[in-house]
């Protein structure tokens, strides 16, 4: 009820109906004022005529408003808009009660008159509305509108991308509040589910990009594009947005809020609810509250949110060690801050899938953290996604982690990491159909994200779509030769091919894009001794053993390397040492292509069912 109030207010201040109201007051105050006290106590007129300014003021002020409230509104079929039809009937209402009025003061008995011209006027209303209604309904009227000179005007679709709003400040180091202010719009847009809203990664492909709507459009699938700019000051913030309609080029709103830092939230608001206004978006149920929910009244708070996002977005060890440091700030100021838990959370989940903490360290913190949001805001969408990845990778619940990802994406159905991680527990119990359409949902979300292009491809190949699985890694690389990922995941299918000369510089790729990363040197030392450089094999081992006394190195990156140099029970010791350690590689047991050789071996199977994997 609250948020549809608010909803209604925003409304009003956009059009500029409380300002137009006020100025009728005072206007209509003043017209009346002279009325009174000049037409009729100095030159003695009627009194009347005071009661005709009245209703010709009212009928003024019924019309502009109708006017503000539809104008720019989306056109009925044959552009009939219900401005045109409203404001001539109110128009006609006054004319008849102001006309009668002004027959009784002349005196002049026109009732019938009055009724004849009132009846004729309103009978051609009539005829004028039933035409524009019998062409709306007319095939050919549409169609007649494209053969004009004009351009045609065409109705917003129901897919949309936020654009990375530019930084204009004169302070440096502002980008991350661009970067989070499209973030959050992205995040609220993304709970309605009649609008498809393009994810993070592909809306943040254009940024400092110079860039041409029609080819976002193209590019993106969508009909509508939101852009902007910010200039922050101190605490003064000037935020620029404009809502563009892909097919024309054309404004369907614009907007500046010249604001205090403190009502970026309001800003949020305003542009997230013009945007399903104008978009003609029906939301249903819950989904307004979503839209427009504040997690935290705290700015400061919030800025900190925002920088620990930025920093978590990178994915480096150092970056990540900056995020935490941002949301251990942000619950400092604001404990009750229950989208920071759930970020929290996901930088602990990230530190320990990319091997940066042990899963013993990060994930125990990771699920306090979700609880602790969920304890606070029980809809977070974010914190359902964080358990679900934990019951996962750690816990190997795979009954909780199915139902939590449902869970996330039934609050969010625009959440493609959900979707991915969805992806990856129908893959790990070899429901492959599934795991395949759920990961085209979220490259469907983020087209242009090469995570999620080459999370689809190691999707083909864990389904052992192996030529499906190469077209989409050839295609993920072509979007950026530089995508360490996209070459390792080609690497692994060289060797699925018995490729393992190809495989090599696939992996030093991966490792030098990489920045090095532990995971990826076992593969590395598997295609070297499977081409039968075991010496080389042998170094990177060494390598490996020595750094895993320095640092956490995954034993799952070790297994099919000692397999490659003959040495199995080596191999299986891994496996055992992965299980104690939780490795979060283990959920694909079943599934990865490399493990296919250890299957017929009753110590495997002893370890699907310690997993409960062998059903």
């Amino acid at each position: 009820m609250a948020s549809s109030f608010k909803s209604f207010l925003v409304k009003l201040r956009k059009r500029h109906i409380i300002e137009t109201f006020a100025g009728f007051i005072a206007g209509g105050w003043l017209v009346l004022e002279f009325v009174d006290r000049i037409l009729i106590a100095h030159y003695e007129l009627n009194k009347k005529w005071l009661d005709v300014s009245f209703i010709a003021l009212l009928g003024a002020l019924l019309c502009f408003i109708l006017w503000r409230w539809f104008s720019g509104t989306e056109k009925r079929p044959g552009n009939v808009k219900i401005e045109v039809l409203l404001v001539p009937l109110v128009v006609l209402v006054v004319f008849a009660i102001d006309l009668n009025l002004i027959l009784q003061i002349t005196g002049i008995p026109g009732k019938k008159l009055l009724i004849g011209i009132v009846a004729f006027l309103l009978g051609i209303a009539w005829i004028v509305f039933k035409s524009l209604q019998w062409a709306a309904s007319t095939p050919d009227a549409a169609v007649k509108k494209f053969d004009v000179s004009k351009p045609a005007e065409t109705k917003a679709g129901k897919s949309i991308v936020v654009l990375p709003f530019v930084n204009i400040s004169p302070e440096e180091g502002q980008d991350y509040f661009c970067d989070g202010l499209s973030e959050e719009i992205i995040n609220a847009l993304s709970h309605i589910r009649e609008l498809r809203v393009v994810a993070r990664t592909s809306a943040f492909a254009f940024k400092g990009k110079e860039i041409d709507i029609r080819e976002v459009g193209e590019k993106l699938n969508v009909d509508a594009v939101l852009e902007g700019s910010v200039r922050k000051a101190g605490e003064r913030l000037r935020i620029t947005a404009q809502l563009i309609n892909v097919a024309d080029g054309y404004h369907l709103w614009s907007e500046r809020f010249d604001r205090e830092m403190k009502d970026v939230f309001s800003i949020q608001d305003e542009v997230t609810l013009e945007i399903v206004d104008k978009l003609k978006i029906e939301l249903l149920g819950k989904e307004r509250e979503q839209v427009v929910k504040r997690y935290t009244e705290n700015p400061e708070a919030h800025n900190l949110l925002l920088k620990g996002l930025y920093f978590w977005n990178k994915r480096t060890k150092e970056s990540l060690k900056r995020s935490l440091e941002c949301l251990h700030q942000a619950l400092e100021i604001d404990p009750a801050y229950a989208l920071a838990h759930a970020q929290l959370a996901f930088i602990f989940i990230s530190l320990g899938w990319l091997g940066f903490a042990r899963p013993h360290e990060a994930f125990p913190k990771a699920k306090a953290a979700a609880m602790k949001a969920l304890e606070i805001d029980g809809s977070l969408s974010q914190a359902y996604a964080a358990l679900a990845i934990i019951s996962l990778l750690y816990e190997w619940d795979w009954t909780a982690s199915e139902k939590g990802f449902k869970k996330a994406l039934s609050l969010n159905p625009g959440f493609d990491y959900a979707h991915f991680g969805y992806s990856v527990i129908l893959a790990s119990l070899r429901r492959h159909e599934e795991s395949v359409n759920a990961l085209k949902k979220a490259v469907e979300l983020d087209p242009l994200s090469l995570r999620m292009n080459a999370e689809l491809g190691f999707c083909f190949r864990l389904a052992r779509r192996y030529d499906e699985a190469q077209e989409q890694l050839k295609k993920t690389i072509e979007m950026d030769p530089n995508f360490g990922l996209a070459h390792h995941y080609m690497g692994m299918l060289c060797n699925d091919k018995g490729m393992y000369k190809e495989a090599i510089p696939e992996f030093q790729k991966a490792i030098e894009l990489s920045g090095g990363l532990s995971w990826a040197f076992g593969y590395l030392g598997y295609s070297y001794a499977m081409s039968g450089q075991k010496d080389e094999a042998q170094k990177i081992l060494h390598a490996l053993e020595e750094r895993s006394k320095e640092e956490y190195v995954r034993s799952t990156s070790l297994i099919v390397m000692y397999h490659a140099l003959e040495d199995i029970d080596k191999s299986f010791e891994c496996f055992e040492r992965a299980m104690e350690e939780r490795d979060p590689v283990l959920p694909l047991i079943n599934v990865l292509p490399e493990l296919d050789v250890f299957r017929p071996d009753p110590r495997f199977k002893a370890f699907l069912k310690k997993m409960n994997l062998d059903k």
